[in-house]
Protein backbone atom coordinates (compact mmCIF):
# COMPACT_ATOMS: atom_id res chain seq x y z
CA UNK A 1 0.00 0.00 0.00
CA UNK A 2 2.40 2.27 1.25
CA UNK A 3 4.88 2.03 -3.14
CA UNK A 4 0.91 3.22 -4.47
CA UNK A 5 0.40 6.02 -1.82
CA UNK A 6 2.86 6.98 -0.14
CA UNK A 7 5.37 8.62 -3.04
CA UNK A 8 5.50 12.03 -2.70
CA UNK A 9 6.53 14.10 0.51
CA UNK A 10 3.78 17.20 0.06
CA UNK A 11 1.37 17.11 3.15
CA UNK A 12 -2.01 18.05 0.97
CA UNK A 13 -1.57 14.46 -1.03
CA UNK A 14 -5.04 13.00 -1.58
CA UNK A 15 -3.44 9.59 -1.36
CA UNK A 16 -2.29 10.01 2.27
CA UNK A 17 -6.30 10.17 3.57
CA UNK A 18 -6.13 6.79 2.98
CA UNK A 19 -2.50 5.78 3.93
CA UNK A 20 -2.26 7.56 7.03
CA UNK A 21 -5.57 5.74 8.71
CA UNK A 22 -4.09 2.46 7.79
CA UNK A 23 -0.84 3.39 9.47
CA UNK A 24 -1.97 4.13 12.84
CA UNK A 25 -4.61 0.94 12.55
CA UNK A 26 -1.37 -1.16 11.29
CA UNK A 27 0.67 0.37 14.74
CA UNK A 28 -2.45 -0.32 16.59
CA UNK A 29 -2.61 -4.13 15.38
CA UNK A 30 1.59 -4.09 15.92
CA UNK A 31 1.03 -3.42 19.52
CA UNK A 32 -1.10 -6.45 20.09
CA UNK A 33 1.13 -8.94 18.81
CA UNK A 34 4.26 -7.79 19.86
CA UNK A 35 5.87 -9.14 22.64
CA UNK A 36 8.03 -8.03 26.02
CA UNK A 37 11.13 -10.03 24.43
CA UNK A 38 10.89 -8.32 21.18
CA UNK A 39 11.36 -5.29 22.91
CA UNK A 40 13.79 -5.84 25.11
CA UNK A 41 15.96 -7.55 21.80
CA UNK A 42 15.55 -4.59 19.95
CA UNK A 43 15.59 -1.94 22.75
CA UNK A 44 17.97 0.13 20.45
CA UNK A 45 16.64 0.32 17.52
CA UNK A 46 13.20 1.12 19.54
CA UNK A 47 15.17 4.31 21.38
CA UNK A 48 16.63 5.74 18.25
CA UNK A 49 12.84 5.86 16.72
CA UNK A 50 11.19 7.11 20.16
CA UNK A 51 14.45 9.62 20.11
CA UNK A 52 13.24 10.69 16.40
CA UNK A 53 9.39 11.16 17.65
CA UNK A 54 10.25 12.99 20.57
CA UNK A 55 12.63 15.80 19.19
CA UNK A 56 9.27 16.92 17.37
CA UNK A 57 7.53 17.32 20.64
CA UNK A 58 10.66 19.45 22.19
CA UNK A 59 9.72 22.61 23.34
CA UNK A 60 10.95 25.34 20.79
CA UNK A 61 11.01 28.49 22.20
CA UNK A 62 13.49 31.23 20.50
CA UNK A 63 12.90 33.58 17.92
CA UNK A 64 9.08 34.06 18.38
CA UNK A 65 8.73 37.93 18.86
CA UNK A 66 8.05 37.96 15.10
CA UNK A 67 5.59 35.74 15.00
CA UNK A 68 3.99 36.91 18.32
CA UNK A 69 3.81 40.20 16.03
CA UNK A 70 2.44 38.91 12.80
CA UNK A 71 -0.46 37.52 14.82
CA UNK A 72 -0.96 40.42 17.31
CA UNK A 73 -1.63 42.16 13.56
CA UNK A 74 -4.02 40.26 12.42
CA UNK A 75 -5.99 39.93 15.47
CA UNK A 76 -4.76 36.36 16.65
CA UNK A 77 -4.86 36.41 20.71
CA UNK A 78 -3.50 34.03 22.63
CA UNK A 79 -1.90 31.72 19.94
CA UNK A 80 0.17 28.65 21.85
CA UNK A 81 3.37 27.86 19.76
CA UNK A 82 5.43 26.35 22.01
CA UNK A 83 6.37 23.63 19.80
CA UNK A 84 6.15 24.41 16.49
CA UNK A 85 5.88 27.64 14.66
CA UNK A 86 3.56 26.08 12.54
CA UNK A 87 1.12 23.86 14.72
CA UNK A 88 -0.52 22.34 12.00
CA UNK A 89 2.45 20.92 10.24
CA UNK A 90 3.84 19.75 13.31
CA UNK A 91 1.24 17.16 14.04
CA UNK A 92 1.77 16.48 9.92
CA UNK A 93 5.21 15.46 10.92
CA UNK A 94 4.76 13.61 13.63
CA UNK A 95 1.72 11.63 12.06
CA UNK A 96 4.08 10.50 8.95
CA UNK A 97 6.03 8.73 11.05
CA UNK A 98 3.38 6.42 12.30
CA UNK A 99 4.16 4.67 8.64
CA UNK A 100 7.49 3.75 8.99
CA UNK A 101 6.68 2.71 12.71
CA UNK A 102 4.34 0.04 11.80
CA UNK A 103 7.00 -1.95 9.46
CA UNK A 104 9.83 -1.44 12.99
CA UNK A 105 6.80 -2.61 14.84
CA UNK A 106 6.39 -5.59 12.64
CA UNK A 107 9.63 -5.95 11.63
CA UNK A 108 11.32 -6.80 15.01
CA UNK A 109 8.63 -9.69 15.32
CA UNK A 110 10.50 -11.33 12.30
CA UNK A 111 12.67 -13.89 12.02
CA UNK A 112 15.38 -13.09 9.93
CA UNK A 113 14.79 -15.38 7.79
CA UNK A 114 11.80 -13.45 7.35
CA UNK A 115 13.46 -10.89 6.90
CA UNK A 116 14.97 -12.30 4.30
CA UNK A 117 12.28 -12.45 2.58
CA UNK A 118 11.63 -9.02 2.49
CA UNK A 119 13.79 -8.49 -0.39
CA UNK A 120 13.05 -9.51 -3.23
CA UNK A 121 9.50 -8.03 -2.42
CA UNK A 122 11.08 -4.89 -2.49
CA UNK A 123 12.82 -5.18 -5.57
CA UNK A 124 10.06 -6.30 -7.17
CA UNK A 125 8.06 -2.72 -6.02
CA UNK A 126 11.40 -0.99 -6.78
CA UNK A 127 11.41 -2.64 -10.53
CA UNK A 128 7.68 -2.36 -11.44
CA UNK A 129 8.32 1.54 -9.99
CA UNK A 130 10.99 1.80 -12.57
CA UNK A 131 9.24 0.47 -15.60
CA UNK A 132 6.49 2.48 -14.90
CA UNK A 133 8.68 5.49 -14.97
CA UNK A 134 10.42 4.02 -18.69
CA UNK A 135 6.22 4.04 -19.63
CA UNK A 136 6.33 7.75 -18.70
CA UNK A 137 9.60 8.57 -20.38
CA UNK A 138 8.27 7.12 -23.92
CA UNK A 139 4.85 9.27 -22.97
CA UNK A 140 3.30 12.34 -22.93
CA UNK A 141 3.71 14.56 -20.85
CA UNK A 142 0.26 14.43 -19.63
CA UNK A 143 0.16 10.90 -19.46
CA UNK A 144 -2.17 9.06 -16.74
CA UNK A 145 0.87 6.76 -15.48
CA UNK A 146 1.68 10.24 -14.01
CA UNK A 147 -0.56 9.56 -10.13
CA UNK A 148 0.67 12.97 -8.40
CA UNK A 149 -1.01 16.65 -9.10
CA UNK A 150 2.12 18.25 -8.32
CA UNK A 151 5.45 16.02 -10.06
CA UNK A 152 8.28 16.08 -12.49
CA UNK A 153 5.94 15.63 -14.92
CA UNK A 154 8.03 14.67 -18.50
CA UNK A 155 10.53 12.77 -16.45
CA UNK A 156 10.53 9.08 -15.10
CA UNK A 157 9.39 9.20 -11.80
CA UNK A 158 7.41 5.96 -11.71
CA UNK A 159 5.23 5.76 -8.42
CA UNK A 160 6.85 8.98 -6.81
CA UNK A 161 6.57 12.11 -7.05
CA UNK A 162 9.80 13.65 -7.78
CA UNK A 163 12.87 12.24 -9.79
CA UNK A 164 15.50 12.27 -7.60
CA UNK A 165 13.37 10.19 -5.18
CA UNK A 166 12.49 7.42 -8.02
CA UNK A 167 16.31 7.58 -8.96
CA UNK A 168 17.28 7.48 -5.28
CA UNK A 169 15.45 3.77 -4.68
CA UNK A 170 16.96 2.51 -7.85
CA UNK A 171 20.50 3.41 -6.84
CA UNK A 172 19.16 1.10 -4.01
CA UNK A 173 18.46 -1.86 -5.83
CA UNK A 174 22.06 -2.58 -6.91
CA UNK A 175 23.40 -4.01 -3.49
CA UNK A 176 19.98 -5.40 -3.23
CA UNK A 177 20.19 -7.39 -6.81
CA UNK A 178 23.82 -8.38 -6.09
CA UNK A 179 22.74 -9.25 -2.26
CA UNK A 180 19.97 -11.76 -3.66
CA UNK A 181 22.75 -13.40 -6.38
CA UNK A 182 25.34 -14.07 -3.61
CA UNK A 183 22.45 -15.53 -1.31
CA UNK A 184 20.95 -17.33 -4.13
CA UNK A 185 19.75 -20.96 -2.54
CA UNK A 186 18.08 -24.05 -3.67
CA UNK A 187 19.34 -26.11 -6.36
CA UNK A 188 21.94 -25.45 -8.64
CA UNK A 189 19.42 -24.23 -11.12
CA UNK A 190 17.34 -22.27 -9.03
CA UNK A 191 20.41 -20.79 -7.77
CA UNK A 192 21.80 -20.02 -11.52
CA UNK A 193 18.44 -18.77 -12.57
CA UNK A 194 18.13 -16.28 -9.65
CA UNK A 195 21.48 -15.36 -10.43
CA UNK A 196 20.48 -14.47 -13.96
CA UNK A 197 17.40 -12.60 -12.73
CA UNK A 198 19.64 -9.94 -10.65
CA UNK A 199 21.69 -9.74 -13.20
CA UNK A 200 19.19 -8.71 -16.46
CA UNK A 201 17.22 -6.13 -13.93
CA UNK A 202 21.23 -5.15 -12.79
CA UNK A 203 21.83 -4.17 -16.61
CA UNK A 204 18.40 -2.40 -17.20
CA UNK A 205 18.48 -0.66 -13.92
CA UNK A 206 21.03 1.40 -15.52
CA UNK A 207 18.77 3.14 -18.89
CA UNK A 208 16.18 3.44 -15.67
CA UNK A 209 17.96 5.69 -14.12
CA UNK A 210 19.76 8.12 -16.79
CA UNK A 211 16.03 8.63 -18.00
CA UNK A 212 15.13 10.04 -14.82
CA UNK A 213 16.93 12.90 -15.69
CA UNK A 214 18.24 13.00 -11.76
CA UNK A 215 22.10 13.75 -11.32
CA UNK A 216 21.98 12.74 -8.20
CA UNK A 217 20.92 9.59 -8.70
CA UNK A 218 23.42 9.02 -11.31
CA UNK A 219 26.01 10.08 -8.55
CA UNK A 220 23.85 8.11 -6.33
CA UNK A 221 24.33 4.69 -8.70
CA UNK A 222 27.54 5.09 -9.25
CA UNK A 223 28.46 5.01 -5.79
CA UNK A 224 26.11 1.92 -5.54
CA UNK A 225 27.74 0.45 -7.84
CA UNK A 226 31.12 0.36 -6.25
CA UNK A 227 29.54 -0.80 -3.09
CA UNK A 228 27.88 -3.57 -4.80
CA UNK A 229 31.16 -4.67 -6.26
CA UNK A 230 32.85 -4.36 -2.94
CA UNK A 231 30.11 -6.72 -1.63
CA UNK A 232 30.16 -9.47 -4.68
CA UNK A 233 33.83 -9.72 -3.97
CA UNK A 234 33.87 -10.17 -0.50
CA UNK A 235 30.48 -12.07 -0.04
CA UNK A 236 30.09 -14.32 -2.79
CA UNK A 237 29.96 -18.02 -2.37
CA UNK A 238 32.61 -20.47 -2.46
CA UNK A 239 31.43 -22.76 -4.88
CA UNK A 240 31.01 -19.42 -7.34
CA UNK A 241 34.56 -18.57 -7.02
CA UNK A 242 35.98 -22.02 -7.53
CA UNK A 243 34.19 -22.03 -11.10
CA UNK A 244 35.31 -18.88 -11.51
CA UNK A 245 38.59 -19.72 -11.24
CA UNK A 246 38.44 -22.89 -13.14
CA UNK A 247 36.80 -21.25 -15.87
CA UNK A 248 39.19 -19.37 -18.23
CA UNK A 249 40.27 -15.87 -18.61
CA UNK A 250 38.86 -15.49 -22.00
CA UNK A 251 35.61 -16.76 -20.73
CA UNK A 252 35.61 -13.78 -18.30
CA UNK A 253 36.45 -10.87 -20.37
CA UNK A 254 33.91 -12.42 -23.02
CA UNK A 255 31.23 -12.28 -20.34
CA UNK A 256 32.45 -8.57 -19.37
CA UNK A 257 32.14 -7.16 -22.48
CA UNK A 258 29.17 -8.32 -23.44
CA UNK A 259 27.61 -6.64 -20.28
CA UNK A 260 29.12 -3.69 -20.83
CA UNK A 261 27.90 -3.55 -24.62
CA UNK A 262 24.14 -4.33 -23.06
CA UNK A 263 24.35 -1.01 -21.09
CA UNK A 264 25.83 0.93 -23.43
CA UNK A 265 23.02 -0.05 -26.29
CA UNK A 266 20.14 -0.04 -23.45
CA UNK A 267 21.47 3.36 -22.63
CA UNK A 268 21.40 4.81 -26.23
CA UNK A 269 18.21 2.88 -26.91
CA UNK A 270 16.96 4.97 -24.25
CA UNK A 271 18.19 8.06 -25.18
CA UNK A 272 16.47 7.77 -28.67
CA UNK A 273 13.21 6.74 -27.33
CA UNK A 274 12.79 8.92 -24.57
CA UNK A 275 12.43 12.77 -24.60
CA UNK A 276 15.29 14.52 -24.98
CA UNK A 277 14.79 17.13 -22.21
CA UNK A 278 15.17 13.90 -19.69
CA UNK A 279 18.01 12.71 -20.25
CA UNK A 280 19.83 16.59 -21.39
CA UNK A 281 18.85 17.39 -18.03
CA UNK A 282 21.69 15.10 -16.50
CA UNK A 283 24.32 17.58 -18.45
CA UNK A 284 23.05 20.38 -17.93
CA UNK A 285 22.81 23.21 -14.82
CA UNK A 286 19.43 24.55 -13.82
CA UNK A 287 18.38 27.84 -11.79
CA UNK A 288 17.50 26.03 -9.18
CA UNK A 289 20.69 23.97 -8.33
CA UNK A 290 22.81 27.34 -8.99
CA UNK A 291 19.69 28.70 -6.38
CA UNK A 292 20.87 25.97 -3.80
CA UNK A 293 23.69 26.96 -2.09
CA UNK A 294 21.80 30.27 -1.29
CA UNK A 295 19.03 28.30 0.28
CA UNK A 296 21.41 26.70 2.49
CA UNK A 297 22.84 29.72 3.91
CA UNK A 298 20.05 31.46 4.53
CA UNK A 299 18.56 28.03 6.35
CA UNK A 300 22.12 27.93 8.85
CA UNK A 301 21.25 31.77 9.55
CA UNK A 302 17.72 30.33 10.47
CA UNK A 303 19.60 27.76 12.37
CA UNK A 304 20.99 30.36 14.62
CA UNK A 305 18.59 32.63 15.16
CA UNK A 306 16.27 29.64 16.44
CA UNK A 307 19.26 28.18 18.33
CA UNK A 308 19.39 26.06 20.78
CA UNK A 309 15.76 24.90 20.33
CA UNK A 310 15.17 25.01 16.15
CA UNK A 311 11.87 26.67 15.21
CA UNK A 312 9.80 23.24 15.93
CA UNK A 313 8.85 20.18 13.71
CA UNK A 314 7.11 21.06 10.12
CA UNK A 315 8.18 24.96 10.44
CA UNK A 316 10.88 25.46 7.80
CA UNK A 317 8.31 26.95 5.33
CA UNK A 318 7.28 29.33 7.62
CA UNK A 319 10.73 29.86 9.60
CA UNK A 320 12.49 30.54 5.47
CA UNK A 321 10.01 32.94 4.75
CA UNK A 322 10.46 35.43 7.67
CA UNK A 323 14.11 35.08 6.74
CA UNK A 324 14.16 34.93 2.74
CA UNK A 325 16.58 38.39 1.36
CA UNK A 326 14.74 40.39 -0.54
CA UNK A 327 16.86 39.32 -3.62
CA UNK A 328 16.10 35.59 -3.84
CA UNK A 329 12.22 36.75 -3.87
CA UNK A 330 10.46 35.18 -6.58
CA UNK A 331 7.12 33.58 -7.59
CA UNK A 332 7.86 30.30 -6.11
CA UNK A 333 8.51 28.97 -2.70
CA UNK A 334 10.94 26.79 -0.83
CA UNK A 335 9.25 23.91 0.42
CA UNK A 336 12.01 21.96 1.70
CA UNK A 337 15.56 23.11 2.35
CA UNK A 338 16.72 20.51 -0.16
CA UNK A 339 19.58 19.32 2.55
CA UNK A 340 17.86 16.97 4.97
CA UNK A 341 20.47 17.15 7.21
CA UNK A 342 20.64 21.55 7.44
CA UNK A 343 16.76 21.13 7.66
CA UNK A 344 16.69 18.98 10.26
CA UNK A 345 19.39 21.34 12.23
CA UNK A 346 17.05 24.15 11.44
CA UNK A 347 13.73 22.54 13.32
CA UNK A 348 15.38 20.64 15.78
CA UNK A 349 17.43 22.94 16.69
CA UNK A 350 20.79 21.61 18.91
CA UNK A 351 18.88 18.21 19.86
CA UNK A 352 18.41 17.14 16.11
CA UNK A 353 22.20 18.07 15.25
CA UNK A 354 22.79 15.71 18.74
CA UNK A 355 20.37 12.97 16.98
CA UNK A 356 22.16 13.02 13.74
CA UNK A 357 25.90 12.94 15.22
CA UNK A 358 24.88 10.24 17.40
CA UNK A 359 23.36 8.32 14.04
CA UNK A 360 26.21 8.74 12.08
CA UNK A 361 28.60 7.67 14.98
CA UNK A 362 26.74 4.53 15.56
CA UNK A 363 26.30 3.86 11.18
CA UNK A 364 30.37 4.12 11.25
CA UNK A 365 30.77 1.87 14.46
CA UNK A 366 28.40 -0.73 12.78
CA UNK A 367 29.82 -0.97 9.44
CA UNK A 368 33.29 -1.09 11.10
CA UNK A 369 32.20 -4.26 12.50
CA UNK A 370 30.37 -5.65 9.98
CA UNK A 371 33.24 -5.20 7.51
CA UNK A 372 35.93 -6.36 9.79
CA UNK A 373 33.61 -9.61 10.80
CA UNK A 374 36.12 -12.48 9.28
CA UNK A 375 33.10 -14.11 8.05
CA UNK A 376 31.87 -12.19 5.70
CA UNK A 377 29.85 -14.51 4.17
CA UNK A 378 27.50 -15.11 6.80
CA UNK A 379 23.95 -14.31 5.40
CA UNK A 380 22.79 -12.08 8.27
CA UNK A 381 26.81 -10.28 7.45
CA UNK A 382 25.93 -9.71 3.69
CA UNK A 383 22.36 -8.30 4.48
CA UNK A 384 23.76 -6.47 7.28
CA UNK A 385 26.57 -4.82 4.37
CA UNK A 386 24.36 -4.26 2.10
CA UNK A 387 21.75 -2.16 4.10
CA UNK A 388 24.63 -0.16 5.29
CA UNK A 389 25.36 0.68 1.52
CA UNK A 390 21.85 1.24 0.96
CA UNK A 391 21.49 3.69 4.03
CA UNK A 392 25.15 5.48 3.30
CA UNK A 393 22.68 6.65 -0.31
CA UNK A 394 19.83 7.81 1.46
CA UNK A 395 22.18 10.18 3.72
CA UNK A 396 23.75 11.19 0.38
CA UNK A 397 21.18 11.65 -0.88
CA UNK A 398 19.80 13.98 1.77
CA UNK A 399 22.40 16.19 1.26
CA UNK A 400 21.12 18.03 -1.63
CA UNK A 401 18.10 16.13 -1.50
CA UNK A 402 14.98 14.82 1.17
CA UNK A 403 14.02 11.19 0.35
CA UNK A 404 13.29 10.11 3.91
CA UNK A 405 10.42 12.78 3.58
CA UNK A 406 8.63 10.38 1.30
CA UNK A 407 6.70 7.60 3.41
CA UNK A 408 7.22 4.88 0.86
CA UNK A 409 11.32 5.73 1.05
CA UNK A 410 10.95 6.32 5.14
CA UNK A 411 9.36 2.53 4.74
CA UNK A 412 12.22 1.19 2.60
CA UNK A 413 14.64 2.73 5.24
CA UNK A 414 12.98 1.08 7.85
CA UNK A 415 13.42 -2.04 6.25
CA UNK A 416 17.31 -1.68 6.07
CA UNK A 417 17.59 -0.23 9.19
CA UNK A 418 16.39 -3.92 10.50
CA UNK A 419 18.48 -5.66 8.33
CA UNK A 420 21.68 -3.45 9.29
CA UNK A 421 20.67 -3.96 12.87
CA UNK A 422 20.38 -7.33 12.62
CA UNK A 423 22.52 -9.95 14.95
CA UNK A 424 23.10 -13.12 15.86
CA UNK A 425 19.95 -12.87 18.59
CA UNK A 426 17.10 -12.66 16.26
CA UNK A 427 16.22 -16.14 15.79
CA UNK A 428 16.88 -17.68 12.66
CA UNK A 429 15.76 -19.76 9.57
CA UNK A 430 16.68 -23.12 8.57
CA UNK A 431 18.07 -21.67 5.30
CA UNK A 432 20.05 -19.10 7.39
CA UNK A 433 21.65 -21.32 9.34
CA UNK A 434 22.82 -23.58 6.14
CA UNK A 435 24.12 -20.30 4.99
CA UNK A 436 26.06 -19.31 7.66
CA UNK A 437 27.75 -23.31 8.28
CA UNK A 438 28.08 -23.04 3.71
CA UNK A 439 30.23 -20.24 4.64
Amino acid sequence: MVFLTGGGSRTDIASLAILRPASVVACALACFTIRRAHLVQHKATLMGFAAIASVALMHSLSGRDEVFAIDALVGIKGAWRPLTLAPMNGWHALVSLCAPLAVLLFGIQLSREDLYRLLPLIIGLASFSGFLGLLQAVGSVDSPLYFYRITNFGSAVGLFANRNHAATLLACLFPMLTVLAVTAQGSADMQYRRRITAAVIGVVLVPLVLVTGSRAGLVNSLIALAGSALIYVTSRPQSVVRKTKSKPKRSGVTTSLAAAGAVVGLGFLTFFLSRATAVERLFSKSLDEESRTGFWQVSLDIFWKYFPWGSGSGSFVEAYLLAEPDAMLDPTYLNRAHNDWVEVAVTFGLAGVILLAAALAAYCLRMYRLWGQSNGRARATVYGRMAGVAIGIFGIASISDYPLRTPTLMCVFTVCTLWFTMSSNRPAGPNDVGQENQA
